[in-house]
């Protein structure tokens, strides 16, 4: 059994989430599967990543690494010489699966470039060619009005076998793009399986106010640097006031890093930064909060299926509709209005409402594994 992965990462530790999720599904199907990564994908090396399947390169992948350091493909395009070879578009042979956990790929919001188009298409092509069964699990799709995001979503509808629209928004915007019925499948995010791993260093944690930090909120959410640092800053203070250990977690790279220790200056240096962690871990540590007031989705989504409270940012549909998954509204903080955004936060801290949403997720999660349960056994029967 050969599977080919896509999508998946280790500087985002929701894309890390994921590949742990699939790695535990093969891991419990297929033990002696050999599972190949995206040639840039872990930049710790393939030991970084605890597992008991065979995870490898794919072939020729320290030529095509070298190939990128000398800016290779660039030469060889403007040359119009054909570097396909040379780019990670170029099929493992003989597999079997090729598996995309993307997350949120195929939107306007990334405007996607010619160049993307055709990588995929060159992708999908080869895969297809070889018979290869594509499939992209549960992830977020659009808006779609952009010609380059209708071009990627009419290859996907030419070449996947399975596409899963995890909640009922992107569904309609797949049906807006008429993708054949027959190849869509509603599943909820797939990481609800997957138990963290606390984290020994921070155990003095434990019970605090989780916040995590999102630059796409900037970028894509329609806010300025100053005010997301505000909004910030006035969460940690509204739980410090509440005489509660607050702490601000990385769920990504160097970008939400630099954020956090943004706001902690902001703080007088008076907040703990927690980066560095791996994906379990950053789940682990959610797992143990009071509270969590997240940007990240998959911050979201780890603190929903480990019962605990969250409160959200959002810069996309993908938010609210996690929350419906756990048939919870009302949860997604009005970043336009601080005085509701701080009442909604020291609302969440109330004992008595902290208990109860924490009953009512109690109740929730079993539905939701039960669910990617079935969500794998379609992936693998079908």
């Amino acid at each position: 059994m050969k599977i080919v992965l896509s999508g998946i990462e280790t500087k985002n530790k929701g894309a890390e989430l994921m590949l742990y999720a699939i790695l535990q599904e093969i891991e419990n199907r297929y033990p002696n599967a050999k599972v190949y990564v995206p040639l840039y994908a872990i930049k710790q090396g393939l030991s970084y990543i605890n597992t008991n399947v065979m995870l490898l390169d794919k072939p020729f992948a320290n030529i095509k690494r070298f190939a990128k350091s000398i800016h290779l493909l660039g030469i060889l395009r403007r040359l119009h010489i054909p570097f396909y070879f040379f780019e990670d578009s170029y099929p493992v042979n003989g597999a079997d699966y090729f598996i995309d956990a993307s997350g949120f790929a195929f939107t306007d919001q990334w405007n996607p470039s010619n160049n993307m188009v055709n990588f995929w298409e060159r992708q999908l092509k080869g895969y297809s060619k070889q018979k290869t069964k594509i499939i992209f699990l549960p992830q977020a799709f659009g808006p779609v009005e952009l010609s380059n995001t209708k071009r990627e979503l009419s290859l996907l509808n030419q070449y996947a076998d399975i596409i899963m629209p995890r909640e009922k928004v992107s569904y309609s915007y797949l049906q807006g793009c008429n993708i054949s019925k027959n190849k869509v499948k509603l599943f909820p995010d797939f990481t609800s399986l997957v138990v963290g791993e606390i984290p020994r260093k921070y155990k003095h944690l434990k019970g605090g106010i989780c916040i995590i930090p999102n630059m796409r909120m900037i970028d894509k959410g329609g806010i300025t640097f100053e005010d997301y640092l505000n909004i910030l800053v006035g969460i940690v203070n509204v739980g410090k006031a509440k005489e509660h250990i607050v702490y601000l977690l990385n769920h990504e790279g160097k970008n939400d890093e630099d954020l956090a220790y943004h706001c902690r200056a902001r703080l007088n240096n008076s907040i703990e930064v927690v980066t560095g962690l791996n994906a379990l871990e950053v789940k682990g540590l959610i797992s143990t909060s009071y509270l969590c007031v997240s940007s990240r989705f998959h911050g979201v989504a780890s603190a929903l299926n480990s019962g605990v409270p969250c409160l959200a940012t959002s810069w996309s549909h993908k938010y609210a509709e996690l929350y419906n998954d756990y048939s919870i509204s009302d949860c997604i903080l009005d970043l336009s209005n601080m005085d509701r955004c701080f009442n909604m936060v020291n609302n969440y801290m109330n004992d008595s409402e902290n208990h109860r949403i924490r009953e009512h997720l109690e109740v929730q999660i079993p539905k939701i594994q039960a669910k990617i349960r079935n969500m794998w056994d379609y992936v693998w029967e079908n």
